[in-house]
């Protein structure tokens, strides 16, 4: 999604909090001091008056014990739904994308999902690709028998061609013609069944696929999860229902759940059956590909290879990653791509493993990390450790897969110039590009290269497609935009880093917490002061708490750098992408960086909505409050602009203690408010001294002109440092365990 851009007519003019007036007193607490707004020349208070002032907050009680908050996974999704409140989850257009593009990741509604789904694959499907079909010539296309077809029509085709007829068909006619003659595993086997109740993720209501391939055990009767589903169809009474929007949407809602259960996969293969019209699809992280539709009366033998192929695909050919593998039998001397359908129906299978520079690691296959969306990085971390490594080993390592934009940075680069034991920063084991027999994987050759090979040019990698039309019962704007769309290639990337963190929400105390992000922001300092990277994602997932840290080893470390940038790249391409986790951008970067690059005085901004956030949504042992407080700062489901005013209005402390502290739990508000109010002098008074460097004029086509220059300069940079760090440890210090 664009960023939202607002032009300025005159200079905004920030009232000055010189009004006596003082906050208001908590009901039956005393008064505290008051901390003054610091000035333009003197941005902060001094240490010594802080530190005087933060002295006067009482010790804080010990947050309950670990065992009272059972530890969550430094990843998990859980953890990247707590970055929100509950009534922002559903306007996550923009909230896990980075830059801002709309994504499907982390939505609670139906509604809203084909909503975002249809704004997330705007301008990436292509339809009417003939060359889908050839993935059917693999398996063998057996004769059609002469009871099934009369050589005009299936026999037995249902008049009415209703769903639920045509489906007990297919179980009557097709399914016993398809299914394989031999099982790959023992024990197990792959079969279609009926999708019966199977529910979406997070979904408001139930959808039924209709027909869907699952790995199974013989014999056993199971509710199917969508772990073991391998390929979905969705079956349509109404021929007309082809091409239409909602149709692909509803695909697309499955597709969304295959990728989330199964993030290992680089495409999923589906398809819709509308009437006797049939068209098969395939999705990847770049978008989708729709073949051309087939009349299955007039082509049974397509029709009746895509259905024996689709139950009898390999792990590979189902999309699978073929750089995580798994040893069957005993002696483990054959190795296999790892085809986690079959290990959920199997879970007493050997464990999969990676290979990195000739180490092999074990991975634990229930991912730490995954995200809800198709056309995106698709983020997935699992725990790891030495493949030979007794079974009670604790895991140490993360392993981390996504797939990143052609055109982007490696992450791991930025990592691999970190030295060991950097306060704040991971710890770099190896990266790469994921290779395949010599080749890169890839969207445009690995995952797309046997079906179209028109290669997506530079053009292509900045396209931006325009704002989708409305999506309606009767739309058909996929369809018609899909002559021109362009493909966005994606990398396949892996790293591997230490330790294994916890989130930042499992803090034990206050005083735990500001030391965390005291040291994240010392590696986001040595980051930038050492080795010119921004960081330019500070989001409450993106700090994590170091595993059990000894006595005065670091506390948090900073993670995910996959929009980081190096500031000579800045500074040489002219350009900036707005970057960020929607609810902890900064202002200016809210606003579309239209005066300056991403810097890391924005990212420290985001740090402090970080904590700010935690003490409003989340109680003292991290837990999220419910009913939740009402909204100030972080305004419910508004766009980028009115965000921006919005966190502009309450940089004013009267503002500030007056509608923003009040929502704070109690624990948070008289432990941090010193804190959390001197932080926001200082991001204020950033704002007051870069306006004073500039001013408009009147030019001669009646447009308003900026003059001047309010660009960060390094010493201004290295004054945000110090005065952060300098109120982050004045709290810690204010706060005796």
């Amino acid at each position: 999604m664009a960023p939202v851009t607002k032009r300025v007519v005159a200079r905004r003019q920030q009232p000055r909090n010189t009004a006596s007036r003082s906050p208001p007193p908590q009901p039956g607490k005393p008064r505290h001091r008051r901390a003054t707004r610091p000035s333009v020349q003197s941005s902060v208070q001094t240490r010594a008056q802080r530190a005087a002032a933060a002295a006067a907050a009482r010790t804080e009680p010990a947050a309950s014990s670990a065992s009272s908050t059972p530890p969550r996974d430094a990843f998990s999704t859980h953890c990247l739904a707590d970055a929100l409140p509950a009534e922002q989850q559903a306007s996550s257009a923009t909230l896990f994308s980075t830059p801002r593009s709309a994504t499907s990741d982390a939505l609670p509604t139906l509604s809203v999902t084909d909503a975002s789904l249809y704004g997330e694959l705007w301008g990436r499907v292509i339809y009417d690709v003939p060359e889908l079909w050839a993935l059917f010539d693999r398996h063998d296309q057996d004769d059609v028998p002469d009871y099934l077809h009369d050589g005009e029509r299936w026999t037995g085709w249902p008049e009415a061609s209703f769903a639920g007829e045509v489906q007990r068909w297919f179980f009557a006619s097709i399914d016993p013609l398809v299914r394989p003659k031999t099982r790959p595993v023992v024990g197990h086997e792959t079969a279609y069944v009926p999708s019966g109740s199977l529910v979406l993720n997070s979904s408001d209501a139930m959808r039924k696929c209709d027909l869907l391939v699952r790995s199974r055990v013989p014999g056993v009767e199971q509710r199917t999860h969508w772990h073991q589903v391998r390929v979905v169809g969705v079956l349509k009474a109404n021929p007309d229902k082809d091409g239409r929007d909602k149709t692909f949407i509803q695909l697309a809602n499955y597709v969304r759940e295959l990728f989330g259960t199964q993030p290992q996969r680089s495409w999923a293969v589906v398809f819709t059956l509308c009437g006797t019209v049939m068209r098969v699809f395939r999705f990847d992280r770049a978008g989708a590909l729709a073949s051309t539709p087939i009349d299955v009366h007039r082509s049974p033998r397509t029709f009746l290879a895509a259905m024996r192929t689709f139950v009898r695909m390999d792990a590979g050919e189902i999309g699978f990653d073929p750089t995580i593998r798994w040893t069957p039998g005993m002696r483990g001397t054959t190795e296999c791509v790892y085809d986690p359908t079959v290990h959920f129906a199997l879970p007493a299978l050997p464990a999969p493993f990676v290979v990195a520079d000739g180490t092999k690691y074990r991975i634990d296959p229930s991912f730490v990390v995954r995200r809800y969306a198709i056309a995106s990085r698709g983020t997935v971390c699992w725990r790891a450790k030495l493949f030979d490594a007794p079974d009670g080993a604790p895991w140490q390592f993360v392993v981390k897969d996504q797939w990143r934009a052609a055109e982007r940075d490696v992450e791991g680069s930025f990592l691999a110039r970190i030295a060991p034991g950097t306060v704040g920063l991971p710890g770099y084991v190896w990266h790469t590009d994921a290779h395949l027999d010599g080749t890169v994987v890839d969207v445009a050759s690995h995952v797309r290269g046997d079906i179209i090979t028109n290669e997506p040019t530079a053009a292509a990698q900045r396209h931006e497609p325009e704002p989708a039309p409305a999506l309606t019962r009767t739309s058909r704007h996929l369809y018609g935009a899909s002559g021109s769309t362009p493909v966005q290639n994606r990398i396949k990337t892996r790293l591997i880093m230490t330790p294994l963190g916890q989130p930042l929400l499992s803090f034990t105390s206050y005083r735990h917490l500001l030391r965390a992000l005291r040291d994240a922001i010392l590696g986001h300092k040595h980051l930038y002061m050492t080795h010119g990277i921004v960081h330019r994602d500070v989001s409450l997932n993106n700090v994590l708490l170091h595993p059990d840290p000894p006595h005065g080893s670091p506390h948090g470390f900073l993670i995910d750098f996959d929009f980081a940038i190096s500031r000579s790249r800045q500074r040489s391409s002219g350009t900036d992408l707005v970057a960020g986790t929607f609810k902890y951008m900064a202002i200016d970067v809210l606003g579309g960086l239209r005066w300056e690059p991403h810097n890391p005085i924005h990212d420290l901004e985001s740090f402090y909505y970080v904590l700010l956030d935690i003490c409003i949504y989340y109680d003292a042992t991290g837990r999220r409050r419910q009913p939740p407080p009402p909204a100030s700062i972080f305004p419910d489901g508004t766009s980028c602009k009115h965000a921006a005013m919005q966190k502009r209005v309450y940089l004013t402390e009267t503002q500030f203690m007056y509608h923003v502290m009040p929502t704070l739990v109690t624990a948070a508000r008289r432990k941090l408010w010193f804190t959390l109010n001197q932080w926001r002098a200082r991001i204020a008074a950033e704002f007051d001294k870069r306006e004073q460097k500039v001013s408009w004029e009147l030019a001669e086509d009646g447009q308003f002109v900026r003059v001047g220059d309010s660009a960060a300069t390094e010493t201004d940079v290295a004054d945000m440092y110090a005065d952060v760090l300098g109120i982050l440890e004045d709290g810690i210090r204010a706060m005796q365990e």
